[in-house]
């Protein structure tokens, strides 16, 4: 057991380490373009709002960003930065930035809002942060309550898939990993929009 919580540990900080680079190895201008123009709202950083936010787009017969958009997931109160990031996407658009992937279908994009206080490290260490019932918490537990904020995550799938697998229950193990290929030929990017809060305790 121990050996399996250390694999997870292992896991879930590299895939933080990769969201913070802020763009893939994929898509490299799409992912310059978006991580040069995306702002974290000023009100919503000083609310203390964040999380992910995914959205589906759609790309034409043509190979265009149509600029229609659907959020899937995420705070509401995100969606005024969405729409001005989708429309200057949409602008500055190249088919290009598809990498091969077919026209005329929908796709998905991540856009994770992350608070850090000036001064913090960041990316945090996993767990460092959690609340005490997040780190009495089993890795399965873990994965199932950051699944339920993200479910479009295909890091997180592989992630319950090795665990499910561990426990031998294959059949649960296989429908995870099938559904993490789906996001991952379905997910153009994933953006880590860092927000920094001000150190020391907030002022009444």
């Amino acid at each position: 057991m121990k050996k399996l919580t250390s694999s997870f540990l292992l896991l879930f900080l590299i895939g933080t380490i990769g969201a913070f680079a802020q763009t893939k190895s994929s898509n490299g201008e799409m992912n310059r373009l978006l991580s040069k123009n995306i702002k974290y709202p000023s009100e919503l950083r000083q609310a203390e709002i964040q999380g992910p936010v995914v959205i589906s787009i759609q790309i034409d017969r043509k190979g265009d960003l149509t600029g229609e958009y659907q959020m899937l997931s995420g705070d509401s109160a995100f969606e005024g930065e969405i729409q001005r990031t989708v429309s200057m996407l949409q602008e500055n658009w190249n088919p290009e930035f598809l990498e091969g992937k077919s026209f005329d279908k929908e796709y998905l994009m991540t856009f994770n809002f992350k608070l850090s206080a000036a001064g913090s490290e960041f990316p945090p260490k996993p767990f460092i942060a959690a609340s005490k019932k997040e780190k009495e918490m089993s890795p399965l537990e873990t994965v199932e309550n950051a699944l339920s904020k993200n479910p479009f995550s295909s890091k997180l799938y592989t992630y319950r898939a090795e665990l499910l697998e561990s426990t031998g229950k294959r059949l649960q193990a296989e429908m995870d990993i099938n559904q993490a290929k789906f996001l991952e030929e379905k997910m153009l990017t994933e953006i880590v929009i860092v927000g920094y809060l001000p150190a020391g305790p907030k002022s009444l």
